[in-house]
């Protein structure tokens, strides 16, 4: 899918004629947003800038040289962005910025949405400047802002979660319903989306750098004063992003720590249990035998005798482990 949107009269619009013709691209066309671009797509795209826009297969490259890339009159950026993170299965994807002094093309094979609440912006109320560096601008902020909120869930979830675990009660009363197995799997999750918007705001915090000390690349100062202070905010994040790393690591260890200690509690009241009860069980069996001399069987308290005896033998052991301070 192609998304133009031109210079009117020194403003961002969407062209929604010019996604649908098929002739050539204008050359108002200041940004072209290509979500997952069909080959014609992305000729006509080629044939504005005039030169191969990366492919699938190079905005995957893992190298430092590929992702950061300064070709005769264009900048080739790849970062890394956040997707589906309302999901189960948070995602990260690359996403390629390609910056010239006329034209911002950006390419991604998944629509993220920061990109796209940027383009429902822009169609809204439009962009007050139309140069690629001001919607570049615009689209890392998107981006930026995004992970922002990201970021605030989780750690308000891990707050919560936190507030549970470590104010619970060791072995929950019979009104209390707590799935462990759900627990566990929830800060797995948070771990794992964590894990995801680090990866993303450490190939923004590069990119970031790169534009801040670009003066080789044919970067105005305008870009290089808006790339220093948002560098700030992804440092920032990035930093945060690790803290929350730091905690979801605290409390899964509590977590796990709470488990053990319920079932170490569980098993120790068993085991307790399980002593008490081995003396009237003795008693029990012990009158119980069919021999045939057992005076015991002709007292006529002889039963009250043997019920006293069990409960001695049950009670004495309790209170000697109360006295030990074992229960």
């Amino acid at each position: 899918m192609l998304h133009v949107f031109v210079n009117d009269g020194g403003r961002l619009v969407w062209s929604k004629g010019a996604e649908t013709m098929l002739g050539p691209l204008p050359d108002s066309a200041a940004w072209l947003d290509l979500v997952n671009p069909a080959p014609d797509e992305r000729h006509r795209a080629e044939r504005l800038v005039g030169f191969p826009l990366p492919t699938r297969e190079q905005m995957a490259e893992i190298e430092e040289s590929s992702r950061i890339r300064v070709l005769p009159g264009r900048v080739h950026l790849t970062v890394m962005g956040l997707v589906w993170a309302d999901t189960e299965s948070p995602r990260i994807i690359p996403v390629s910025f390609v910056l010239t002094p006329s034209h911002l093309v950006t390419v991604h094979h998944i629509d993220p949405q920061p990109f796209l609440a940027f383009r429902r912006k822009v169609s809204r109320d439009g962009l007050a400047s139309a140069t690629p560096v001001a919607v570049m601008e615009g689209v890392v902020e998107a981006m930026v802002e995004r992970t922002a909120g990201v970021l605030r869930r989780v750690a308000l979830e891990l707050d919560t979660m936190g507030s549970r675990s470590l104010h619970g009660h060791t072995l929950r009363p019979r009104s209390e319903s707590r799935d462990d197995t759900r627990t566990l799997r929830r800060i797995g999750h948070a771990g794992h989306l964590v894990g995801k918007a680090h990866v993303s705001l450490t190939s923004l915090r590069r990119m970031l750098e790169f534009l801040a000390g670009g003066e080789g690349a044919g970067l105005g100062k305008d870009c290089r004063r808006w790339a220093r202070a948002a560098l700030l905010d992804v440092t920032g994040l990035d930093e945060y992003a690790l803290f929350l790393t730091q905690k979801v690591g605290l409390l899964l260890d509590t977590t796990l720590g709470r488990i053990n200690a319920e079932q170490n509690e569980i098993v120790k009241i068993v085991s307790v249990l399980s002593v008490a009860l081995f003396p009237p069980t003795l008693v029990a069996s012990l009158y119980g035998m069919n021999f045939a001399h057992m005076p015991e069987k002709h007292w006529s308290f002889g039963y009250p005798y043997a019920l006293l005896l069990m409960l001695l033998s049950a009670v004495l052991p309790m209170l000697y482990f109360k006295h030990k301070r074992w229960l």
